[in-house]
């Protein structure tokens, strides 16, 4: 089944219980991986099971194909079923969820199978068995477009009650982070702010209010955990007033993604201080020396270990009762330690 358009959030919203296994993927690495949380704590429900939740890197099932099978059949410490979060870049672990698909669609016993892809093509066989499979979906998700960005914020805005003076809603949209859960907190905070204002916002209210301080510091948290310097990071964690746990998770992730393009380009021959000019979007040019230096220090498997200490934090930090600046922190130090290691 391929899931599309206004359909996509109302799957994600209330999944249908006969769908088993989901495939998600497409550029807009973000939004895959958002989805792919919200199905994982959908499917974990309120169990307490710190176990519940397995999972695999491409390698590994690469390694011993007969882990995701037995991963599925396996049962939770509480006896549920379990979840299993397979997230792969390439082909190599195409067969093994061939294989655990087709056991779904014969009804076999067993968890329920999340796919975390990356930019496949739609014609790619993961993507057609996923669409055929009666117990499956599939779900692509592209990047937004700056149209569908505004109409985003509009929206938001105006269920928010925002009203602009004239060329203020301009500033407005140019001023929002283009991360969605950051340009949502910039928002709240602007509807906030409005509240007793007592009429419409102007471009100073916007540029006053908007500036990107929180962003900044994030940026600057993220960069001093690539370069192992946790105690610094942490510190500019602290420095952001209303820190959102899972944004400051995020902003990191997008840190990882963007030293895994440059790994992968340093791999194949390109320079760093190239690999890092090529990287989409850009790096700011403040930061190029540092990224391009970070690039050289993050191997794959160090990537791979500090992709499964976020994920880890982000789907706690929506199902355990832990303060979520807590958990955003303490993955900041997880992160950090694996420069040395």
């Amino acid at each position: 089944m391929k899931i599309q358009g206004a359909s996509i959030r109302r799957f994600l919203d209330k999944p249908d219980r006969a769908v088993r296994a989901v495939l998600l993927y497409g550029p807009n690495e973000s939004f895959v991986h958002e989805a792919a949380q919200t199905l994982a704590a959908w499917a974990v429900g309120k169990s307490d099971d710190p176990y519940a939740v397995t999972k695999l890197g491409e390698d590994e099932i690469k390694k011993d194909a007969a882990r995701l099978g037995d991963a599925l059949a396996a049962q939770s410490l509480l006896g549920g079923p379990t979840v299993v979060w397979a997230r792969i870049s390439g082909k190599g672990a195409d067969g093994a969820i061939e294989h655990e698909l087709a056991a779904i669609e014969r009804n076999e016993p067993g968890g329920y199978l999340i796919v975390e892809a990356g930019d496949l093509g739609s014609t790619a066989p993961l993507v057609k068995q996923f669409t055929a499979a009666k117990n499956g979906a599939v779900i692509a998700f592209y990047e937004e477009t700056e149209a569908e960005r505004a109409q985003y914020a509009r929206s938001l805005a105006k269920d928010l009650g925002l009203k602009f003076d004239h060329g203020a809603e301009d500033t407005f949209l140019a001023a929002l982070p283009s991360d969605r859960g950051m340009a949502r907190q910039e928002i709240e905070k602007l509807a906030l702010y409005a509240h007793n204002l007592g009429r419409p916002i102007s471009a100073d209210d916007i540029e006053a209010l908007m500036a990107s301080e929180a962003e900044s510091a994030l940026d600057a948290a993220s960069l001093a955990a690539a370069q192992g310097k946790a105690a610094q990071a942490v510190e500019a964690l602290a420095r952001i007033d209303g820190l959102s746990g899972v944004s400051a998770l995020r902003a990191l992730l997008r840190r990882m993604h963007q030293l895994r393009d440059a790994r992968a380009m340093i791999d194949g021959g390109t320079s760093p201080s190239d690999a890092v000019a090529r990287l989409r979007p850009p790096v700011f040019w403040k930061e190029r020396d540092a990224v391009a230096a970070q690039a050289r220090l993050w191997t794959a498997k160090k990537l791979n270990a500090a992709y499964d200490v976020l994920w880890s934090a982000e789907l706690r930090s929506k199902t355990a009762g832990a303060p979520q600046e807590l958990i955003a922190a303490d993955a900041y130090r997880g992160v950090a330690k694996l420069v040395g290691g």
